[in-house]
């Protein structure tokens, strides 16, 4: 069970969330995220230390610390069955000691003037390593045989510090530490995201990388299920915040759900799908405050007559788009725009070509002008910020008559950038404005959801 951060704000979040796994018939593995809104402000103090702004900057770890303690202050105070004070007193020794490294860090790059990758992943796992320890703490005042484990120890990565590449290998051989509690009738409770290399030096696996913590612990620790707690209901047959009438998907296939994560849906990290797809375990969506909503299951046998099953939306994109008449009928051109990319780690979502042009979307903005001069020496570049990358996704598109008809007859009113078909025969994607997106996503969803079809925890 991996609970992300909103299930995490607040005292009563937490004694939820562990009602949640009191509740479980099946031994449990608890990943916890950082509290809500915690790992944005580590990396804000870190940011004003290195732009010469301490005071600031530990004003903000101030407002960390006084939260934590407020937390297990309210839970002793509301929750707690038994050991009051010594909850109060262990949580607030771990607090301080991490305050207080956090305080170091935060001089030390001051007084440098820098920040690197490996003192940015050394913050902002504070979140989860304060987050982790206190709720299996919390949850040793309620009478549960819980115990922390630290994901140091078990999540071993390489050193590509902010994006670390799991070594599934020492994975393996260090789940013992979370295997053995849960065959001695205990608890382990673990933090996500972060992790540490074959040096011990502290990693993590990028933004919202515990959904990926829990998933590659579930496969390592051979388990039945995973469980991904968030604030939502499960996935969405589109964003419900903006869309109308969206509502949730009782079951997707891995490839659907990957699909929706990578292409904008913010319920599941893009990566969770793939260690789960290795020994087919099923992972489940589920709503913390919620919780006897069945959520989504994410499975891969999944049958549905509807070959539309969501439409993901991203906005901020940019397009790239290369127009050259070396193109026509000349080979290794492709290849050569595609090593400008690779050289500069620029990584590409959607291509689309014709005899003399080929476009591209990417995500990010930065690097893209050193991209741009290389580009412009084999032909004439065109960037368009501020683009939406709008995708839907099902199966057997292109097998299914008229859903492309349908596609376009509802985006009939929006000037489209960039059209691209997916070769998996899952996504239809296009291009628009941002500032068009969500009126094409809810006329792309009013004509494959129409609102007297919808029905709750529809299939």
């Amino acid at each position: 069970m991996k609970f992300g951060g909103t299930s995490m704000r607040d005292a009563a979040a937490w004694h939820n969330v562990l009602s949640i796994v009191n509740a479980s018939d099946e031994p449990v593995i608890v990943v916890v995220s950082a509290t809500s809104g915690t790992t944005n402000q580590l990396l804000r103090c870190s940011e004003l230390a290195r732009d010469g702004h301490l005071k600031e900057a530990r004003s903000v770890k101030d407002d960390i610390h006084t939260k934590h303690v407020q937390i297990v202050q309210d839970f002793a105070d509301e929750f707690a069955q038994q050991n009051q004070d010594q909850l109060k007193k262990v949580c607030g020794e771990h607090i301080e000691s991490l305050i207080q490294k956090l305080d170091d860090y935060l001089l030390g790059i001051h007084t440098l003037g820098e920040l690197t990758p490996k003192s940015t992943d050394a913050i902002s796992s504070i979140g989860e390593r304060l987050s982790s320890f206190m709720l299996a703490q919390c949850a040793g005042s309620l009478g549960m045989p819980a115990v922390w484990v630290d994901s140091a120890d078990v999540m071993k990565t390489n050193s590509d510090h902010g994006q670390a590449t799991p070594d599934m290998d020492a994975i393996h051989k260090a789940a013992t530490l979370i295997k053995y509690p849960v065959e001695q009738g205990r608890t382990p409770i673990l933090g996500g995201f972060y992790g540490s290399d074959s040096n011990g030096v502290i990693t993590t696996l990028g933004r919202g990388g515990s959904d990926f913590s829990a998933s590659l612990f579930g496969l390592a620790a051979g388990a039945a299920s995973i469980e991904i707690w968030t604030d939502v209901s499960g996935m969405f047959t589109s964003d419900p915040r903006f869309v109308k009438h969206a509502f949730s998907i009782r079951e997707l296939s891995f490839n659907e759900a990957a699909e929706l994560a990578y292409f904008g849906a913010k319920v599941l990290h893009p990566s969770t799908i793939q260690p789960a797809v290795e020994k087919n375990i099923p992972v489940f969506v589920k709503n913390t405050f919620e919780p006897n909503h069945p959520g989504t299951r994410i499975y891969s046998d999944v049958s549905t007559s509807s070959p539309v099953r969501a439409i993901a939306f991203k906005k901020d994109i940019t397009v790239i788009t290369i127009i050259s008449s070396r193109m026509l009928l000349a080979y290794g051109f492709l290849k050569r725009v595609f090593e400008i990319f690779e050289k500069h780690e620029v990584s590409v979502d959607l291509v689309s070509t014709s005899e003399v042009s080929i476009s591209m979307t990417v995500d990010k903005k930065t690097r893209i002008t050193s991209v741009v001069k290389e580009l412009e020496e084999i032909g004439t570049v065109n960037v368009y910020y501020d683009q939406a990358l709008i995708s839907l996704v099902g199966r057997d598109m292109m097998k299914t008559k008229g859903v492309a008809a349908q596609a376009f007859s509802a985006l009939a009113e929006f000037p489209i950038r960039m059209i691209s078909q997916g070769s998996s025969d899952s996504n239809l994607s296009v291009v628009v404005e941002n500032d068009e997106a969500i009126d094409a996503v809810q006329s792309l969803h009013d004509t494959f959801f129409p609102v007297h079809e919808t029905v709750s925890y529809t299939s």
